[in-house]
């Protein structure tokens, strides 16, 4: 979320939030580390879901070594 903020009156005023981006981001309960910054607040690092959530099978070849071309 980001927010506009005048700081050339008097007193502060702010606009209301609006959302920044949008993200794919799980909501896991208590769930840490979803998100970094930058050090420069130029930049976000999200750890989220691309694409399919289905979960693919996993080949395992045995005794790959004796086979012969």
């Amino acid at each position: 979320m980001a927010v506009n903020v005048r700081t050339d009156v008097s007193s502060f005023e702010a606009n209301p939030p609006r959302p920044l981006f949008e993200t794919a981001v799980p909501d896991l309960e208590n769930a840490r580390n979803r998100y970094a910054v930058s050090s420069d607040g130029q930049r976000f690092l999200i750890n989220t879901v691309l694409g399919d959530e289905t979960t693919r099978p996993i080949t395992i070849v045995l005794n790959w070594t004796s086979v012969k071309d």
